[in-house]
């Protein structure tokens, strides 16, 4: 892979954003240390001058100058003291006492730079910066001083770390850059390659995730729950196309033959008008078929979700009871309703009661006379309903068939209808969020729907 894809790419953008941040931080940081040791090294000499100082006027006082002049020259003997000028100057700087190559006598505190080998052994020919006091006495200066060699030292010392870590700084970033970005860049072509490969017609390709449990991991798993949830939508409308291309071709057979039927042979008014209700009956069984066909459409794009409310759920499916009871009853078969009271949920009421009424009407219309139908609503963190019947019921493995478009038991072929009810109530449900689960009655049939926790958007 060039390298310009890894130098492009966002993990080592922000590996060399960190640093330059680094960079920064190291530099700000051994500023303030480089400044600190040179402030507390030059402390620490001027204390030292100003006691040796003290102590060469107290000498000079009580012994005068040939006191002073054995106490300096001890000192410049002294091997704790390589880097120290001790001088007594007069006027026109001539040295009386001492190894200054001060070239004029000064007072206070001063910098300046002197050759090294007036006051220690020394090859080096390069001048020496010093920090001395002057002081004056009986027309001459006393002058202790004191060489920075080892302040510079140590300062060279924090600048060559400074190099050399904020160069191992900026490395080690680039490099995490590096490696950072080629592991990035490598997840994002599998993924890539991936959709190309969707692209150019693999509906099965999905993206590769291997347990690692980060936000790119994260982001594959949801990608390939789209694409699960893209391909079953495909499946669906194929399914759906084949469906209706099947399922209408009866309808508009019939309704073509008996209109041919009439063209052909001599009709009388009463049979045209036959003919014409017929045909009305056709045509409004294939426009309630698309209608049905439209509202699932529009149920299952969640539209309806913004017209959501808290929804007493017991009161919903008491109203349904109470509208259908006498329907059941003229079919020679029972409803009744085991409804807990105050069961509320976030949802449409009347997609909810839409749902309830397929059902009812669904058990009344597929199970024989003497069926029981239950409609039984219960709370708890999960609130459910459902709706249990003993007719006939489903066998086990065409349980997830009836759910489908269309899809209409052998059975109940010879009853209206156009197998879009259950469809319906599957829409509805997962509009809601519900879990809807197909079961046995024993003896019946049980559909029952688990809700999200209630009162929850």
């Amino acid at each position: 892979m060039p390298i310009a894809d890894y130098l492009r790419s966002t993990p080592f953008k922000i590996a060399a954003a960190y640093a330059g941040l680094f960079s920064v931080s190291v530099v700000v940081l051994f500023g303030v240390a480089y400044w600190l040791v040179a402030d507390e090294m030059k402390a620490a000499l001027r204390t030292s001058i100003e006691e040796d100082t003290h102590a060469l006027l107290d000498t000079y006082r009580s012994g005068g100058l040939d006191a002073l002049r054995r106490a300096i020259d001890e000192r410049m003997t002294d091997a704790d003291a390589p880097g120290s000028i001790y001088s007594v100057m007069d006027r026109s700087g001539a040295v009386l006492i001492g190894n200054s190559g001060i070239a004029k006598p000064f007072v206070d505190w001063r910098e300046l730079l002197v050759d090294p080998k007036s006051y220690r052994h020394s090859g080096d020919d390069d001048l020496e910066e010093v920090l001395g006091r002057g002081t004056r006495i009986d027309g001459a200066t006393l002058v202790v001083a004191r060489s920075l060699h080892g302040l510079k030292e140590v300062q060279e010392v924090l600048l060559e770390s400074l190099t050399w870590t904020l160069g191992l700084t900026v490395l080690l970033a680039l490099l995490g850059g590096v490696a950072l970005g080629h592991g990035a860049v490598r997840r994002l072509e599998r993924i890539n390659r991936t959709f190309q490969e969707i692209i150019d017609g693999d509906l099965s390709r999905r993206v590769p995730i291997r347990g690692r449990r980060d936000e790119v991991e994260h982001l594959a798993s949801n990608i390939n729950r789209m694409l699960d949830r893209i391909a079953e939508l495909m499946a669906n409308l194929q399914q759906v196309t084949s469906d209706i291309a099947h399922d209408l071709r009866t309808p508009l057979g019939r309704l073509h033959q008996g209109l041919e039927a009439v063209r052909r042979r001599p009709s009388s008014a009463d049979e045209y008008q036959a003919a014409v209700d017929h045909a009305i009956e056709q045509t409004d069984s294939i426009f309630a078929t698309f209608s049905a066909l439209l509202r699932i459409a529009q149920i299952e794009s969640k539209v309806q979700r913004s017209n959501f409310v808290t929804v007493n759920l017991s009161e919903v499916a008491s109203r349904i009871v109470d509208a259908y009871e006498s329907v059941v009853e003229d079919a020679g078969q029972s409803l009744c309703g085991r409804i807990a009271a105050g069961v509320e949920i976030h949802g449409d009421r009347d997609l909810l009661a839409q749902m309830l009424a397929n059902l009812v009407e669904n058990a009344t219309q597929h199970c024989p006379a003497g069926t029981e139908i239950v409609v039984a609503v219960e709370g708890g963190p999960a609130p459910t309903l459902s709706v249990a019947d003993t007719g006939p019921g489903i066998p086990a493995h065409e349980r997830d068939a009836v759910l489908r478009r269309f899809y209409r038991l052998e059975k109940s072929r010879t009853t209206p209808g156009s197998g879009l009810g259950l469809a319906l109530v599957k829409a509805i449900a997962e509009v809601h969020g519900a879990t809807m689960t197909i079961e046995d009655n024993r003896p019946g049939l049980r559909v029952s729907f688990r809700f999200p926790a209630a009162a929850t958007p």
